[in-house]
């Protein structure tokens, strides 16, 4: 199972073996405590950042005359 929380500047991502509700809210207290614990909330960057990736698994024939 997979927890996670955001807030604002902030994200925790916990993850667990276990599949109960007690498993479950034991992480939750876990993340709360962890997203009070950090700086608050951070300066945006004056642009958003933008990338991208372009893979192929194919290849191109030779050009054969």
């Amino acid at each position: 199972m997979r927890l996670t929380v955001r807030a604002p500047g902030r994200e925790i991502d916990i993850e667990l073996d276990q599949n109960t509700k007690a498993a479950l809210k034991a992480a939750e207290g876990v993340a709360l405590r962890l997203i009070a614990a950090l700086p608050g909330e951070q300066e945006e960057p004056a642009e958003t950042p933008f990338g991208f990736s372009v893979s192929t698994d194919t290849e191109r024939a030779p050009d054969d005359e």
